[in-house]
């Protein structure tokens, strides 16, 4: 079959890597840190100066630390000096936004006196693939494959990627999923980023960044290498960028702000899967585990709602989160409803989580609040106008 080459993205390889960046202490890095991380040195443990002191490692005579930055962008309801809520002009409750900005001196293992020697974490190729594949599955996307291009279709909301064994390796394949994957959290019925069909605009090259550096993340996450061949597809706008950020060094912050909303979007389930792990591994000896929901997985895929492989989401986000299609099912008496929110992937939701019950055959809108808010039901609003990237 013949080999593919995706000319289009942005060239990152002397800026940035999907590699791994360790701190000395436990605990991971915010968005802003990672890329900030890099220093000449290479990659590696960095202390901060007390931080080795305490370990009993002294910097080398002479060396020099690296500054970084670590950024925390926060967002609150808004409330008057009496507790109320503060409402704006379409009565909706405001939102304050503040950022924690914190500057620290690090210093690379190289320059460390009496530090161990660095040993990599072990990557287990299999579990690499399966935790990318599982990523790829739980977001919920629509990806097609086919052709010889791979774009995000913003108007029909789905994916568009070579089948797999066109591209050159199977890293190939997830960075490029994931860089798609970054496009399509931008969705309005996600995270709602401004886009741009003119492939000239300076918005259409942000977008392009915030994509790629979201495939970076992600590809942190799993320990998916983006290869040289991935970064060599995506060379179209380093010279805008190195022009932007001359201009304006926080365009690059803002951007990876963005792709570290991305990357949490596209990581929520992993997120939650870790949780319930954590607490399963601290849960007392004889106290009995959490009670399991009456539907299962398997249950609803013996229904053959739709065909295929379908793919089953029993606990939907419910922090603000919308979903969007057909209600395929839906039973009063056992609490619950399955909408299809992508070609091959059912929600189920919890009635008693919703103002109302939807109706069955319709293509909704189910929009969650915050905290006990229910969520709130309407007749799916015809999809915007997108582009491809």
């Amino acid at each position: 079959m013949t080999k593919i080459k995706i000319v289009k993205r942005v060239n990152f390889r002397n800026n940035w890597r999907a590699g791994y960046i360790e701190r000395c202490k436990s605990g991971s890095e915010g968005g802003i840190q990672r890329p900030t991380l890099r220093t000449k040195q290479g990659v590696g443990c960095l202390p901060y100066f007390d931080q080795a002191k305490e370990k009993g490692w002294h910097v080398k005579p002479g060396e020099k630390g690296t500054h970084v930055e670590f950024y925390k962008f926060d967002e609150k309801p808004k409330v008057d000096e009496f507790g109320d809520p503060v409402l704006d002009e379409d009565g909706k409750q405001e939102v304050e936004k503040s950022v924690l900005v914190r500057n620290y001196v690090v210093f690379h293992a190289s320059q460390i006196e009496g530090i161990p020697a660095y040993e990599p974490p072990a990557r287990n190729p299999i579990e690499m693939s399966e935790k990318a594949e599982r990523i790829l599955q739980e977001s919920g996307a629509e990806i097609r494959h086919g052709g010889n291009e791979a774009f995000y279709n913003r108007t029909n909301d789905y994916i568009q990627v070579p089948e797999r064994g066109q591209f050159n390796s199977q890293a190939d394949y997830y960075a490029t999923c994931l860089h798609e994957l970054g496009h399509w959290t931008g969705h309005p019925s996600r995270l709602n980023r401004e886009t741009s069909s003119d492939m000239n605009s300076e918005t259409y090259a942000k977008e392009e960044l915030v994509a790629e550096i979201t495939s970076m993340f992600v590809s942190a996450e799993t320990g998916i290498p983006q290869t040289q061949e991935h970064f060599d597809n995506h060379a179209a706008y380093v010279d805008y960028w190195v022009k932007a950020v001359k201009e304006d060094p926080n365009a690059l912050f803002r951007a990876v702000s963005q792709a570290q909303k991305a990357s949490e979007e596209i990581l929520k389930y992993e997120r939650v899967r870790e949780r319930e792990q954590a607490q399963s591994q601290s849960t007392p000896e004889g106290q009995p585990p959490e009670q399991k929901p009456a539907m299962t997985e398997q249950t609803i895929r013996d229904m053959k709602l739709i065909e295929g492989d379908t793919k089953v989401f029993l606990k939907p986000r419910v922090d603000g989160q919308q979903y969007k299609g057909k209600i395929l099912h839906v039973d009063e008496s056992q609490g619950y409803c399955v909408q299809q929110v992508g070609r091959q992937s059912l929600v189920v939701h919890k009635l008693e989580k919703m103002t109302e019950v939807p109706p069955l055959g319709e293509a909704v809108k189910i929009s969650y609040g915050t905290g006990d808010e229910k969520a709130k039901i309407s007749i799916q609003e015809e999809r915007h106008q997108g582009l491809r990237l």
